[in-house]
């Protein structure tokens, strides 16, 4: 005791501390061969500089020994002394790898969480070695040894020359069995392209050399690229099959310089990190045109579950990756032919400013013939006018080239699209599009044109609440079916809307006739060749005042086709059965679970009908209401305790109320007429529904009226084919809502 304190011993529940260790973090046989196949590695690689031999020295040599019930792995290394072992192997967070020696030499490992991750596959752990000129040592320690300790486990020793004259044998005695072509898989995929021979079961898995493709096509003179201060020098040149590759030699921030060796592919997605050849991890990184490849650097660390990079490498890889596809880019930029070969580069062109860059872009004009943006460019500035379109009317086209302008074919792909338009519209470019004009106006229309510009007068008020148009039927150049323009008009004039309602695109509508589809492709049209310029006017859209949400959802109902397969059946047997014929899950429930039968049983299925039984308040069929409606008003619709049935015709119609403010309708259209059996009659009538609404598989099932059974509840192999819609009014908070799923 001093000045009246006393102290005690922090202890440690060691079988705590190892789970933490070794089966959150290293919890297979892959991490397990993983570890220690690095600390071999490790070992070989002081030793050779230790030796001042090349890595690759047959001396060197590492095996991996794989059974059913074992892995053992034994290199000829630097070892480890008695005190080593246990200063190091045997003690957590020790290491003897962060020494310049172990820097110098290019050791992989550094955390230092030692011999007792291996338990998180191991049932025994053997470790012997021998370091130079130090007497060996075997040590052991099971997990028999570990179960129930408060402090330190007792690791057992003993002298052993088997490791003699130096190096270190690695032996794990299995949990489970191993996976032996997975393993030998593994173990080659982390080591292939390290120089220290390693065998697996006498078989060589290392000593590849790091590759992406074929040779070289076009090989560059060596460049150094730069970005956020790091520094990277290697060679891009275009391999076989026209892809683009970057050989990697040097790397340094600031006055620091590191090895660095690496290979990338400038496609896909997905780099390998190494150290001296030893996967550490795989990453990707967010690109604009794609890498994958290699990076083998000593700067690259993983974190402790070997599973990603830290935050600093991985922001030195961005960084890396950042100046190489830069200059990727501008080594294709370099080439019409590269470009040609490497489109995708153009939406990285265009979010990075290189537009001005992009001269050697060969385009099509409308004559045919293909020519350089810079040549339009020399000519731009002798005089000629440049116009660019996707699609044009060649009359027109050759028009304007006869008097010596240039019409230039856009390409399909989108992103080069819009950066050749950018291009040339920097040179004083503009869009063929703006000079369309009015060739002849139709005065004697057609019944069906009379109809189109009807029903598309109706969509431009309706639809996008701009009631200042006018329409104009008439034949345009560019062969365009419509075109809404503000040009010729004044201001507060209406919008000029030109329609060639004899155009191909209008008169392929002809045969639908004055059906909902007509209504529906006519609001196609307007949205497709009119969308903008009326969104630009419309109080309906974000950024032009107003937005009206309700309009927004599209005018459709769900279409059904109801199964017995879709009905699912409720009762209170003492185990769940399966009684449909697509197998849904069954629910087991009984009245003293509460009002409702139990949400219960596999949610994904989802089937339309179900039915209650051995339940006699709730007897019966239900249909599901449809899922966006259930989604959106569900504490609503349940809340409705008044219920009603209305059927005539082919039209049902299921409605809950509060009788108050607020109320569901559940609307069904019927494929057929709703007729009584046997006399043919037209069926007719109303009921009130005394069974509540009920909450099933994470939906609403609305009872289906006894009398309607025979429409809405197949039998056998019949199908019924049904539309449903829904909508909710509530007068108190002024809401309505339709219900326009699409359903298979």
């Amino acid at each position: 005791m001093t000045n009246g304190v006393d102290r005690f011993e922090v202890e440690i529940e060691f079988e705590s501390v190892l789970r933490a260790l070794s089966t959150e973090i290293y919890a297979t046989p892959h991490a397990f061969l993983r570890e220690n196949l690095q600390n071999a590695i490790d070992a070989c690689r002081m030793q050779a500089l230790r030796q001042k031999i090349s890595a690759d020295d047959p001396s060197l040599r590492i095996d991996i020994t794989v059974s059913d019930s074992s892995v053992q792995i034994q290199d000829r290394g630097i070892g480890m002394s008695p005190d080593d072992l246990r200063n190091l192997f045997w003690r957590i967070g020790a290491s003897g790898k962060r020494t310049e020696e172990a820097r110098e030499a290019g050791c992989v490992g550094r955390f230092g969480i030692g011999g007792f991750a291996n338990f998180g596959v191991c049932e025994t752990l053997i470790i012997t070695s021998q370091a130079e000129n130090e007497p060996g040592q075997r040590t052991e320690l099971g997990r028999s040894d570990i179960e129930g300790v408060v402090g330190r486990p007792k690791v057992a020793q003993q002298p052993s020359d088997q490791a003699s004259p130096r190096g270190t044998i690695v032996e794990g005695i299995l949990s489970a069995p191993a996976r032996l072509d997975e393993l030998r898989q593994y173990a080659r995929e982390i080591v292939r392209f390290c120089r220290e021979p390693i065998w697996f079961n006498d078989v060589l898995i290392s000593g590849d050399e790091i590759s992406v493709g074929p040779e070289p096509k076009v090989t560059g003179s060596s460049s150094t690229w730069s970005h956020n201060g790091i520094n990277v020098t290697g060679t891009i040149y275009e391999a076989g099959g026209n892809t683009l590759v970057a050989s990697l030699i040097g790397l340094s921030t600031g006055t620091d310089h590191s090895y660095i060796s690496g290979a990338l592919r400038f496609e896909g997605n997905g780099i390998d990190i190494l150290r001296r050849g030893f996967k550490l991890c795989s990453t990707t990184v967010a690109t604009g045109i794609g890498v994958s490849g290699f990076i083998d650097c000593d700067l690259l660390s993983p974190t402790a579950g070997r599973d990603s990079l830290d935050a600093q490498s991985s922001a030195l890889v961005a960084n890396m990756i950042a100046a190489l596809e830069h200059a990727a880019v501008l080594v294709v930029l370099g080439s019409s032919e590269l470009i040609d070969q490497h489109t995708r580069i153009f939406r990285y062109v265009r979010s990075r400013g290189l537009v001005d860059q992009i001269g050697n872009v060969m385009v099509q004009s409308a004559y045919g013939d293909s020519l350089t943006l810079s040549k339009i460019k020399e000519q731009a500035a002798k005089g000629s006018q440049v116009y660019f379109a996707s699609s044009y009317d060649p009359n027109l086209a050759n028009i304007l080239q006869a008097r010596g302008h240039i019409v230039v074919h856009l390409p399909s792909d989108h992103h080069k699209a819009a950066a050749i338009k950018d291009y040339l519209s920097s040179i004083g470019g503009a869009p063929l599009a703006g000079h369309v004009e009015c060739k002849e106006e139709y005065t004697d229309l057609s019944r069906f044109e009379k109809a189109f510009l009807g029903e598309l007068s109706e969509t431009i008020a309706d639809g996008y609440q701009v009631g200042d148009t006018k329409l104009i039927p008439g034949s345009l150049t560019e062969d365009i079916p419509a075109l809404a323009t503000n040009a010729a008009s004044r201001a507060g004039a209406p919008l000029l809307v030109y329609i060639d309602t004899r155009h191909s695109e209008v008169q392929k509508l002809v045969r639908l006739g004055m059906t909902s589809l007509f209504r529906s492709m006519v609001s196609a049209f307007c949205r497709e060749y009119l969308g903008p310029p009326l969104r630009s006017r419309s109080p309906k859209y974000f950024g032009s005042g107003s937005v009206n949400l309700d309009w927004l959802v599209e005018h459709q109902s769900e279409a059904w086709i109801l199964l017995t397969g879709d009905i699912a059946v409720v009762n209170r047997t003492a185990r769940p059965q399966v009684v449909t014929a697509s197998d849904i899950q069954v629910i087991t429930a009984s009245p003293e679970e509460g009002a409702h039968p139990p949400d219960t049983g596999d949610t994904s299925a989802e089937p339309k009908l179900v039915k209650i039984e051995d339940w006699e308040e709730l007897n019966g069929y239900y249909l599901r209401v449809p899922n966006g409606a259930s989604s959106a008003f569900r504490d609503l619709i349940v809340d409705c305790d008044d219920r009603g049935a209305m059927w005539m015709g082919n039209r049902i119609s299921l409605v809950a109320s509060d009788a108050i403010s607020t109320a569901f309708h559940f609307d069904i259209l019927l494929s057929r007429l709703l007729v009584t059996t046997g006399t043919g009659a037209l069926s007719h009538g109303a009921v009130e529904l005394k069974r509540p609404i009920q909450q099933l598989l994470e939906g609403l099932y609305f009872p289906v009226p006894s009398d309607l059974e025979e429409y809405l509840v197949p039998v056998g192999d019949q199908e019924i084919h049904i539309k449903v819609q829904c909508d909710l009014v509530d007068f108190a908070g002024s809401r309505g809502w339709e219900a326009r799923e699409e359903s298979g």
